[in-house]
């Protein structure tokens, strides 16, 4: 009897995390594209320097979601890094997670230019949000099928996935009262993360 295609289909980790670089890199990169200066001749220093200073909502929401992206990028190469083999599942799994990564340079754009309305944050806050649940989805699937020779490692990217979805949830939920000051906090949680200090009840 033949084998299962089920069976067959998704089992390259390698493949995944080739895929994963290479979204990653094309959304990395489409970030940037919003940044840019109002079309028309400028004739002055001073014009020019205030059409840089402009875009500061757009230097903004390039810098948070370039680290946001970093992080997600950061998680998903270690959980890859400790699999043995993957299944058709986890692949579909990766593949939506990568899906929400390649909406996130739109959720930025709308931050960017309305950030002060609590839906633009509430867009951005649902694309992170969407990012760890398909990543939880992920950690799911390798811990059930047994895909990882490091269970640990799973049990501490997961914590540190909990920890950061719910203060990224705090911080969106400040829209309601303050959109950019909402948009600062979540600049804060994700400073936080890019230092990763090492707090007593985390260690």
């Amino acid at each position: 009897m033949s084998t299962p295609y089920n069976e067959l289909s998704g089992r390259s980790v390698e493949r995944l995390q080739t895929l994963a670089d290479g979204v990653f890199a094309v959304a990395m990169t489409l970030l940037v594209l919003d940044v840019r200066l109002p079309a028309g001749e400028v004739d002055s220093s001073s014009a020019l320097w205030h059409q840089v200073t402009s875009l500061g909502p757009q230097f903004a929401a390039y810098l948070l979601s370039f680290t946001m992206l970093g992080t997600f990028w950061l998680a998903e190469h270690t959980m890859l890094g400790k699999v043995q083999t993957a299944d058709r599942m986890l692949s579909w799994a990766c593949l939506i997670y990568l899906f929400f990564v390649s909406t996130l340079p739109f959720a930025a754009s709308t931050l960017a230019e309305h950030i002060h309305l609590a839906l633009a944050v509430g867009i951005y806050w649902a694309n992170l949000l969407g990012l760890g649940l398909t990543l939880g989805w992920q950690i799911w699937r390798i811990e059930r099928a047994n895909l990882v020779d490091d269970p640990d490692a799973m049990t501490l990217v997961r914590r540190r996935l909990v920890f950061a979805q719910i203060l990224y949830a705090l911080a969106a939920l400040g829209s309601l009262i303050n959109p950019p000051a909402s948009v600062a906090a979540l600049a804060v949680v994700q400073l936080f993360f890019i230092v990763s200090p090492r707090l007593p009840f985390r260690a």
